[in-house]
């Protein structure tokens, strides 16, 4: 059970993992000299996103990468309550821009791409505010922006277009000598489609049981283990066999190299009960001492039988429940006490006659004078 709890989380984390390293992209500047145009049907490669990212930064402009933490397609289409889209900006630059909406680990490849000497990242939180100054020493940056400021009771479409207003202030701001460069990503998509996996079924491997079979009885344990103290060995196959059985009880004797087990069933209205365990061990002691050994078994199923069984095959385990026990008679003996006072009372009620004046209406009336 332990091992499904560590399984389980590692196999969803894994399966996150593969969806979320595919993102869109959307990267616009004042001239754009890549030919690459979106392609919704195939995913673009770290390779392939390389090249184009390589093709547009080919004058060392300065890139501001504004990055969501979570973004999908859909949000490109979605619209506030007005109708009104949630990029107007990104929709105004879209002649000027690149849209992939299919990348694979866009970030990792943004990162490898910038110089860790001339890049930097900031975390936009609600109350912080974007410091930058326009000039020619950012030629070449890299600014990674990370947009976590999300408001209480915010909307994702008011959210998403405030995101793009703060964009459009951002470049104006750093509008200048050296050239800009916007990327809007993200870390992990907002919508995820889980693909259908084919599972193998295995059959389950046969445990490690022995069985142990002697006359009226049958024995299926995993290990016995005999200990004493901190010392703890497991017995092995059984080397001598025996028993001795009637109607009434079951002695059985399995003999393991030097050590003897005697286990004792007795038989009662029809029911078998563990009687005792004793236990035979030859030992050559040096000195007098009390020693107190524990015998287990793993994984225990027994079931001794009767002298007259002869295929000593298990039953079933609804045979060894009592049909009346001590809670069905209280139940049947509230049912027969309910029952009887129901007829009683249905007996009383049939008893109940009117007087026969009353059963005629054509009789003589009674007349009551009052003086």
């Amino acid at each position: 059970m332990a091992f499904c709890r560590v399984v389980f989380p590692l196999l969803v984390l894994s399966v996150i993992s593969c969806y979320a390293s595919i993102v869109p992209v959307y990267l616009w500047t004042d001239s754009i000299k890549s030919p690459v145009r979106s392609d919704p049907f195939t995913p673009f490669s770290t390779d392939e996103f390389a090249e184009t990212l390589k093709q547009i930064l080919v004058e060392d402009p300065l890139t501001l990468v504004f990055i969501e933490e979570n973004l999908s397609v859909e949000d490109f289409s979605l619209k506030n309550a007005n109708g009104e889209t949630s990029f107007p900006y990104l929709h105004d630059n879209i002649e000027e821009a690149i849209y992939l909406p299919t990348v694979k680990d866009a970030l990792e490849v943004l990162n490898r791409t910038s110089s860790p000497y001339n890049s930097e990242n900031i975390v936009l939180g609600e109350e912080a505010e974007l410091l930058l100054t326009p000039g020619k020493n950012n030629a070449g940056r890299f600014v990674f922006i990370h947009l976590k400021d999300a408001r209480e009771g915010e909307s994702r479409a008011d959210l998403l277009r405030r995101h793009d207003a703060f964009m459009q202030k951002a470049v104006e701001d750093m509008a200048g000598d050296v050239p800009i460069v916007g990327v809007y990503t993200a870390n992990y998509p907002s919508w995820t489609i889980p693909s259908s996996k084919s599972r193998v079924r295995r059959a389950v491997e046969a445990g490690n049981t022995r069985m142990y079979t002697v006359d009226g009885l049958r024995l299926v344990a995993k290990s016995i283990h005999l200990s004493s103290g901190n010392d703890s060995r497991t017995l092995g196959d059984v080397t001598a066999q025996s028993s001795v059985l009637n109607d009434t009880y079951v002695n059985a004797t399995l003999t393991f190299d030097n050590t003897t087990l005697v286990l004792n069933f007795n038989s009662k209205a029809g029911y078998w009960f563990f009687g005792k365990l004793r236990f035979f061990m030859l030992l050559v002691l040096s000195r007098n001492e009390t020693k107190t050994y524990t015998v287990s078994f793993e994984d225990l199923k027994v079931q001794p039988f009767f002298e007259t069984n002869t295929t000593q095959e298990f039953g079933d385990a609804f045979n060894c429940v009592g049909f009346f026990s001590a809670p069905i008679w209280a139940g049947l003996f509230v049912v027969f006490i309910l029952l009887a006072i129901t007829f009683y009372g249905i007996m009383m009620m049939l008893d109940i006659r009117t007087m026969d004046r009353f059963d005629d209406p054509k009789g003589k009336t009674i007349t009551i004078n009052a003086e």
